[in-house]
C-alpha cells in the first residue's frame, strides 16, 4: 500500500489505529463518514455511493466496532475523535463529515479540536446535542469512560463556525421540539426526513438529495 493511502502513524507500534476504507475519486470534496453505535465502517457506505463524486471518502469504524481495537476503557466523544485524527492525514482538507448518531458528536468534536479550515461542514443524522441527565450511568467507571449524559454538546455545534445541518427523522424522538429550535436559532439548518432512527437511513438516495439540495 502507497503512503499515499496509509496514514503516518500506521509505522508506530504502540498505537493502534481504527479500521477504514479509503474510496478515491476523480475530483470534489473529502469526506468523512461516521457511523453509530452498533454500526461499522459500512453503514454510511450506500449514502457515499449515492452522494456526488468525491476525490477521497474515508469510511471509518470506531472503536469497539468492526475490525477496530476495543480498549478496555476510553469511550468518550474525545477518544472517538482521537481514534478519526489518526487516520485523518488521509483526507485532504477541506473535508466535509456526514455523521449518523453518535458518530455525529464525533464528527462535532473533530470539527471543534483539529485545525481551523480541516473541516469545512457537518451533517449531522439524527442526534441529539443536549445533556440527558435521566440518562446518566449509576456506575462511575461507566460514566468516566462515556462522559455522554451529564454533558450538553450543543453549545460546541453551535460555536463550530461552520455550516451545520441536521437531519431530524420525523419518527424519532432523538431530538425534541425544544432542542430543534435552538439549533434553528442559533442558525442550524434542522430538516426533517423520514422514518425513525434506525430506517432513517433505509433511502440512502433521498438522504442525498437532502444533503445536496437537488431532486432525486
Amino acid at each position: 500500500m502507497s503512503r499515499s493511502t496509509t496514514p503516518a502513524l500506521a509505522g508506530v507500534p504502540e498505537i493502534q489505529l481504527i479500521d477504514f476504507d479509503l474510496v478515491t475519486g476523480p475530483a470534489g470534496p473529502s469526506r468523512l463518514f461516521l457511523h453509530g453505535f452498533g454500526g461499522d465502517k459500512h453503514q454510511l457506505r450506500g449514502l457515499g455511493d449515492a452522494l456526488p463524486q468525491a476525490s477521497r471518502s474515508m469510511y471509518v469504524s470506531l472503536r469497539a466496532h468492526g475490525d477496530s481495537p476495543r480498549p478496555a476503557w476510553g469511550y468518550s466523544v474525545l477518544d472517538f475523535a482521537a481514534d478519526v485524527h489518526r487516520v485523518a492525514d488521509l483526507l485532504r482538507p477541506p473535508v466535509d463529515v456526514i455523521a449518523y448518531s453518535y458518530g455525529a458528536l464525533v464528527g462535532a468534536a473533530c470539527a471543534a479540536t483539529w485545525g481551523d479550515g480541516l473541516i469545512r461542514s457537518l451533517v449531522v443524522i439524527d442526534q441529539s446535542f443536549t445533556a440527558d441527565p435521566a440518562q446518566h450511568e449509576a456506575d462511575e467507571w461507566a460514566e468516566g469512560s462515556y462522559l455522554r449524559w451529564m454533558y450538553r454538546y450543543g453549545r460546541m455545534v453551535e460555536l463550530l463556525g461552520i455550516p451545520v445541518h441536521v437531519l431530524a427523522a420525523q419518527h424519532s424522538d432523538m431530538i425534541g421540539r425544544e432542542e430543534r429550535g435552538r439549533m434553528s436559532a442559533a442558525g442550524i439548518r434542522v430538516t426533517t426526513i423520514p422514518g425513525d432512527h434506525g430506517s432513517c437511513l433505509d433511502d440512502p438516495a433521498r438522504l442525498a438529495a437532502v444533503i445536496t439540495g437537488r431532486p432525486c
